[in-house]
């Protein structure tokens, strides 16, 4: 996100300064909002640009703090009945998928010598794969 705020600062700069500046691709399309007033509630305000391309967030969302200043907004697509994601589990996925389309010269193949080792630290560690953890917070 900060070389999004880097280029646009470049850009504006540049067109302050009359030299005309092609604007960067960002990594993956970005929409501005604001604070508004909708009756008694508040209520965020986006482009008409990201319902357009993504009207999938013209329904239902819910909405995540994920850190200061950072929230995660999650389209409310799941069929009645299925299983509930981690939204933030869920984003990094989605991250991850769209890195490996982008720089798939980044993909490596995983090491034996990285496998070996895995191994010996994991030898004799029994796991449940369907075990539930319980309500508490892992980390």
């Amino acid at each position: 996100m900060e070389h999004l705020v880097q280029a646009r600062q470049k850009v504006k700069k540049s067109q302050e300064r009359g030299v005309p500046a092609k604007q960067p691709e960002p990594a993956r399309a970005s929409f501005r909002g604001r604070k508004t007033a909708t009756g008694n509630s508040l209520a965020l305000r986006f482009d008409r640009a990201l319902f357009k391309s993504h009207p999938e967030f013209s329904g239902d969302v819910d909405a995540y703090v994920i850190a200061p200043g950072r929230m995660l907004v999650v389209a409310e697509m799941e069929a009645p009945g299925s299983r509930q994601q981690d939204p933030v589990i869920a984003s990094f996925l989605s991250f991850l998928a769209e890195d490996m389309k982008r720089n798939p010269n980044r993909i490596q193949p995983l090491d034996a010598a990285l496998m070996t080792r895995i191994e010996k630290l994991t030898r004799g560690v029994m796991t449940q794969f369907d075990e539930p953890l319980g309500d508490g917070k892992l980390l």
